[in-house]
């Protein structure tokens, strides 16, 4: 998603953080000549070529993860 407003671009990354649980990087650049913004998810995040780092923003309350219940054994051991 490309915003053209640096203000709009972080709102909308901090509704995205919220939402996922994950942090979200708000990186601005050019585009065909004109300034903009775009949002990418922290994990696997690579800084695009010519590309630079605003702002990181992280969730209100982090994600957490639900692991599977423990497997209890059926023959008796």
């Amino acid at each position: 998603m490309i915003l053209y407003d640096l203000d709009q671009a972080i709102l909308k990354a901090r509704e995205r953080a919220d939402s996922s649980g994950e942090a979200q990087c708000v990186v601005s650049g050019t585009v065909k000549g004109v300034p903009a913004c775009a949002i990418y998810p922290l994990a696997g995040f690579g800084l695009p070529a010519g590309a630079t780092l605003e702002e990181v923003i992280h969730p209100s309350r982090e994600r957490t993860t639900v692991e599977p219940p423990e497997k209890t054994s059926t023959n008796g051991f």
